[in-house]
């Protein structure tokens, strides 16, 4: 049986079928509800308000013709696209104006190039479409293994088709000019943009399908490009993709003397630990937790959102972005408060909040306004650092170092250009003997792809990269389950 829907505010009027649940059919209407969980029904951030009741949408089930009043999505995010790298000289594969993607699991940049001189002519960004079908990657592999493995390929196609049309109406061009597109991203963002089922990621030995630099017609994933070629980038492992790759030729460290550790940390972090000498990446799962996802108040780095929180006389201040009322907290406010915390003897070294307050069962500690963190957050900030921890540790080992003999600390990608280092080291997540060896790299992956678009030679070093990087499964490492539970303590010893 047939229902009607009617979406408010706008008017639309759309078909579902009787026992459907109503998120995916907001995502057929073109909406892109807000679901970190994947319409699991865990997050609570896809609501929307049917007969004066706020539910989930993921849970609510299409039974009779309705009206379903959509809530105001999250603020604009602040994304970041200034690029680390220069190009030396463009020598492209093809002479024409270049494009370059980052496609990341929670934003994707776009930057129009010149293609003689490799200069930056426009620049445009967008959180990535797919965020309502998850906020990470392993959420949005089963997504895709459930069968909606085209709808995630068409909504980001779609996406980057609007940032390219963009960029080229800034500078009086008309996409089909375009003759090359390089497209950097993790294994599962690269293999949903080209179509390519992500299920060699959902299981042993998560091997990479994408291993070989190559160059292939960019019409048949971006028609508007209809004379590009399109630039493929290849992985290092099933979890270590060509956003590192692409950190690794912006950064040049594999020309370093000094060992570098460079960090993109994410839902899915990626380290690489190395020098001119020796190579080794790996993949700590993070999970979503730094991106806003599974935290009560928990945010995008928006307006609205407290990115910094610290002590003075006594008490817990804090900063919103934008300057207004506090709506939620993002990544680099909550590592900030657990450091505060800490500072504070509000929190104890396991982790355990040390406060009066209660809600629902857990104890809490106030913000600001209306805003709070609970036990449950304090609890998935715990994995994320402790899976960030056990990866430069056993990292150094495999190359035989101490983290002494690490000269310098890269930080890729928006949170890390927003992360206070002191917070990071005050609670463990890297290593407090290195906090005066931290710098910020920007968006190294989008460097990296710019790079890439404007030189064969860097195709084929990328090429060499993949190769010459050794890849280190964490969970195979001996010790690995002792060094993540000890890194889950904010007392943790590296």
């Amino acid at each position: 049986m047939k229902i009607q829907i009617k979406i408010l505010p706008d008017g639309r009027t759309v078909t579902a079928e009787t026992g459907e649940k109503l998120l995916p059919v907001l995502r057929r209407a073109g909406l892109s509800p807000d679901a970190p969980c994947g319409g699991q029904g865990t997050c609570g951030k896809c609501r929307v308000i049917i007969d004066s009741q706020t539910v989930p949408a993921c849970q609510a089930i299409v039974s009779q013709d309705m009206a379903v009043v959509t809530l105001p999505p999250q603020p604009k995010a602040e994304i970041l696209s200034d690029s680390w790298g220069t190009v030396e000289q463009a020598a492209p594969i093809k002479q024409g104006p270049l494009l370059a993607f980052d496609i990341g699991t929670t934003t994707v940049v776009c930057y129009l190039l010149d293609g003689k001189t490799g200069k930056e002519l426009a620049c445009a960004s967008m959180l990535n479409p797919q965020s309502a079908y998850g906020a990470d990657v392993v959420t949005r592999i089963h997504a895709a293994l459930r069968g909606a493995l085209a709808d995630l390929t068409a909504v980001l196609r779609a996406g980057m088709t609007g940032l390219i049309q963009t960029v080229c109406r800034r500078v009086g061009i008309r996409p089909e000019e375009i003759a090359v597109v390089s497209v950097v991203g993790n294994p599962c963002m690269q293999q949903l943009f080209l179509g390519i089922s992500p299920k060699n990621l959902a299981a042993v030995p998560f091997s990479p399908v994408l291993t070989k630099a190559e160059t292939r017609a960019a019409r048949d994933c971006l028609p508007v490009c209809a004379n590009a070629v399109l630039l493929i980038v290849p992985a290092i492992s099933g979890y270590v993709g060509a956003d590192t790759i692409g950190c690794v030729l912006s950064t040049r460290m594999y020309e370093a003397e000094e060992t570098v550790l460079m960090i993109d940390i994410g839902t899915n972090g990626e380290l690489v630990l190395g020098s001119s000498r020796q190579m080794a990446a790996c993949a700590a799962a993070a999970g979503p937790a730094l991106e806003g996802a599974n935290i009560r108040f928990g945010m995008r780095g928006a307006e609205g959102a407290i990115d910094h929180v610290w002590l003075e006389d006594g008490g817990i201040q804090c900063s919103v972005i934008g300057g207004g009322k506090a709506a939620g907290i993002c990544g680099s406010g909550l590592i900030d408060a657990a450091a505060a915390l800490l500072d504070a003897g509000l929190l104890n070294r396991r982790g355990r909040l040390l406060t009066d307050e209660m809600l629902d069962g857990q104890r809490t500690v106030r913000l600001a306004g209306e805003i709070y963190l609970t036990q449950d957050d304090i609890r998935q900030l715990q994995l994320a650092k402790g899976a960030i921890a056990t990866g430069i540790e056993l990292l150094a080992a495999q190359l035989g170092i101490g983290l002494e003999g690490i000269g310098k600390i890269l930080l890729a990608g928006a949170f890390g250009s927003y992360l206070r280092p002191e917070s990071a080291c005050r609670i463990g997540l890297l290593p407090p003997v290195l906090l005066g060896k931290i710098s910020v790299a920007g968006n190294a992956a989008g460097g990296g792809a710019k790079m890439l678009a404007c030189s064969g030679r860097e195709l084929r070093r990328a090429q060499e990269l993949a190769e010459r990087i050794t890849f280190i499964e964490l969970a195979e490492q001996p010790g690995f389950q002792r060094a993540f539970a000890r890194n889950m303590g904010f007392d943790a010893a590296f």
